[in-house]
């Protein structure tokens, strides 16, 4: 399995994660973030495998963490 199976670029910023901010015309809204909306700025989205992966081990990892924290405190 390679990264590349589980994300995909960005197709509307090109991966950069950003897209430039627009004066304020008309019904154009500025864009002061600059973050793409299609990948809320990672300039990734997960492929249907990647987010079934997350989604999978996500819970797992929190657990994790979790049980880090309580050690630690």
């Amino acid at each position: 399995m390679l990264i590349s199976d589980l994300k995909k670029p960005c197709t509307e910023c090109d991966g950069s994660g950003f897209q430039a901010g627009f004066d304020e015309w008309g019904s154009i809204q500025t864009n002061l973030r600059q973050s793409c909306p299609g990948c809320t700025g990672k300039g990734y989205n997960l492929t249907e495998l990647g987010d079934n992966l997350w989604k999978l081990y996500s819970p797992m990892i929190q657990d994790l963490i979790r049980e880090e924290i309580q050690k630690k405190g």
